[in-house]
């Protein structure tokens, strides 16, 4: 075996886990570009923390009950006890604008009338469904906000990504110049008979 060949053998490409860095790292780039700035992101992570439940004015939404479907018997059609909410965002003034914009962005329940609509017959009371609702409706703000906030992170978890990232360049450099050499090789640029 020649020397060069034990040389390219050395630099043979090997498998490396490139590719979650890669994609990570253009996921957060996407991210980033969906606020307007730096005070935008803080603002929407102090409003996830501090959001809660009973934050949302049970009498800005409107919430009708019916008969709801399923098994019950007897008990099933008598009583109303599906509730469905509806929530108008243009009538959400206590809601920050930046909520809305993500609420409208983001939200697959949001209708074409700029409402959104919940339901539910998991109990047979009518007030457990009112209650499932309004936990439903504080899910998805919370989700639609928090889908497009990314997530802080730590110093050693960006050293630890820089390194990665550095291997990852290193590792690209390193099969760039094994495939020159193997063109080099071809061509017969690296022999002293031409």
């Amino acid at each position: 075996m020649s020397i060069l060949a034990r040389q390219l053998r050395l630099f043979a490409p090997r498998p490396f886990g490139t590719t979650f860095i890669t994609s990570y790292s253009t996921w957060r780039e996407e991210i980033a570009h969906k606020w307007k700035n730096q005070e935008e992101i803080d603002e929407a992570r102090k409003w996830l923390d501090s959001f809660q439940i009973s934050d949302i004015p049970r009498k800005q939404c409107k919430v009708t009950f019916a008969a709801s479907s399923g098994p019950g018997g007897q008990h099933v059609n008598r009583s109303s006890t599906k509730a469905t909410l509806h929530f108008e965002l243009a009538k959400a003034a206590w809601l920050p604008s930046l909520v809305l914009k993500k609420v409208r962005e983001n939200s697959h329940h949001l209708t074409k009338h700029d409402a959104i609509i919940f339901q539910s017959d998991e109990t047979r009371s009518q007030h457990e469904n009112m209650d499932k609702v309004f936990e439903h409706l504080y899910n998805e703000l919370k989700s639609c906000v928090s889908r497009d906030v990314p997530g802080e992170t730590s110093p050693e978890k960006h050293e630890r990504v820089m390194k990665l990232q550095k291997a990852e360049r290193e590792e690209r450099k390193r099969i760039k110049n094994f495939q020159k050499a193997k063109k080099d090789a071809r061509r017969g640029r690296g022999s002293d008979l031409g």
